[in-house]
């Protein structure tokens, strides 16, 4: 009877039946959300019309459906549009990590640094204690030495199996994974259910992304990031092979938001527009406060990936072209780094150093002499540079806004060798002066609930 009344209240528009048809050959999930009714009535009616239906997390307002082997994704998204069930349709699309593969030339921090004036910057503020960045990524090694300090921790939480703050995540002490068995590549072995408690970097790209933001600085070992004490939020949505569902990482958005992160790291993306991952994103941001830092993507394209295209994104690209004497000039584009009108600033995404697990040395990483640390490329390790930059700013003024810290990086760079943009400088953004932008005000958007996350308590 339920499902009858379901059916009679929606029909499907036009508009449904075309996203319908347009889902991609390569889809193996689709993402629904009810017309009417809760997230269970529809997982329930679908059960009862033969349907496969695998759960999103609870902070997402959709549920899985899984197309069968041999059919036609849009012919199961259009017989799905028909039933009158659903407000909207789409694929549950991978999204993938943005690092290029490893680089072997050799190089250090103080070429990149020193092109975006970090430096000069520091002498005006290398703290930023009081700001959480959100690395939502392959999850975060929260026993490096250059990041254990850094880790923020739940002081709310009891490892007790239960979600005890009421957040989404049980047992989540050091972050959360969003990752679950039912979506991860075979290969990965994950046998848990999500969301829960950890986010273990099995991959280390999301231990490298957090170590270019804020790896531990004047602590006489390893490399330093752009904010020398910030906390850092580990939020695992992609898997070992570092690809995840777009589900899952708008759900980690989501959590980084909630659980109170300022600054929210995404070195990630998908060519696919998303309802679901742009609603996350407007939540962060205009909800919650939190600035979103994506990377543009790295298929050297006239255009940018989601969720970096979106509105109030920051959405930072890569700089660097390596000369014939091996030397890099940051300066100038990256030949791999996408472009467009949405791009913010420009930063340095070549040969770039920060920590990774030693698990992964030798591995899917080439470790520096052995030790914990790697150099690498792609767009996914410039937006860490512009989101330290971002905490530094937070930190300097707590009242800033998202729309106006996102400004005063804009504001902040210097132009690059040749028109195609401007490049991150870290000191210029901290001089500006905020009230001269022209930019919305400096309170934070439409208050969300009291923090329940992460405390200024680090991990040691």
């Amino acid at each position: 009877m339920r499902i009858a009344l379901l059916r009679a209240q929606s029909v499907p528009t036009p508009q449904l039946i075309a996203a319908a048809g347009a889902v991609a050959a390569d889809t193996d999930l689709l993402l629904v959300s009810p017309a009417r009714g809760s997230i269970e009535e529809l997982t329930s009616a679908l059960g009862r019309l033969g349907y496969d239906t695998l759960p999103a997390s609870a902070l997402v307002n959709a549920v899985r459906v899984r197309v069968p082997a041999g059919t036609a994704p849009a012919t199961v998204a259009r017989d799905l549009a028909r039933t009158g069930l659903l407000a909207d349709i789409e694929a549950d699309s991978r999204v993938h990590a943005d690092r290029l593969p490893n680089d072997a030339l050799l190089g250090t921090q103080r070429p990149y640094l020193d092109v975006i004036r970090a430096p000069e910057a520091w002498e005006t503020r290398v703290s930023a204690a009081t700001v959480t960045i959100a690395i939502v990524d392959t999850g975060v090694d929260i026993t490096h030495p250059d990041l254990a300090a850094r880790i923020a921790r739940n002081p709310v939480e009891l490892l007790d199996g239960r979600d005890d703050d009421q957040n989404g995540c049980a047992d989540d002490l050091f972050g959360c994974t969003f990752v679950s068995p039912a979506a991860a590549d075979p290969s990965c072995g994950y046998t848990l259910p999500a969301p829960r408690g950890g986010a273990i970097d099995d991959e280390g790209h999301g231990t490298f992304v957090a170590g270019i933001a804020a790896a531990s600085g004047n602590n006489s070992a390893g490399v330093t990031g752009i904010a020398w004490d910030a906390r850092i939020l580990p939020v695992k949505v992609l898997d070992c092979t570092a690809t995840g569902r777009i589900s899952d990482a708008a759900a980690g958005i989501l959590y980084a938001a909630r659980s109170g992160a300022r600054v929210i790291v995404l070195a990630f993306g998908s060519a696919s527009d998303s309802r679901v991952l742009r609603d996350a994103v407007s939540e962060a941001t205009d909800r919650y406060g939190a600035l979103i830092v994506a990377s543009v993507g790295n298929e050297g394209a006239q255009r940018v990936q989601f969720p970096a295209a979106y509105r109030g994104v920051l959405a930072v690209a890569g700089s660097g072209l390596i000369a014939e004497d091996g030397t890099v000039d940051y300066r100038r584009p990256a030949t791999f780094s996408n472009t467009g009108p949405e791009v913010t600033v420009f930063a340095p995404a070549v040969r770039l150093v920060a920590p990774v697990p030693p698990t992964v040395c030798g591995q899917s990483w080439t470790c520096i002499e052995g030790a914990p640390y790697a150099r690498a490329s792609g767009t996914s390790f410039a937006a860490p540079l512009a989101a330290g930059t971002v905490a530094l700013l937070m930190a300097q003024d707590p009242t800033l806004s998202p729309t106006l810290a996102a400004a005063l990086v804009a504001a902040g760079a210097q132009p690059l060798a040749t028109p195609a943009g401007r490049l991150l400088d870290v000191a210029g953004a901290l001089t500006k002066a905020p009230y001269s932008l022209g930019a919305p005000g400096t309170a934070y958007g439409r208050p969300g609930p009291p923090s329940q996350g992460p405390s200024a308590d680090p991990l040691r």
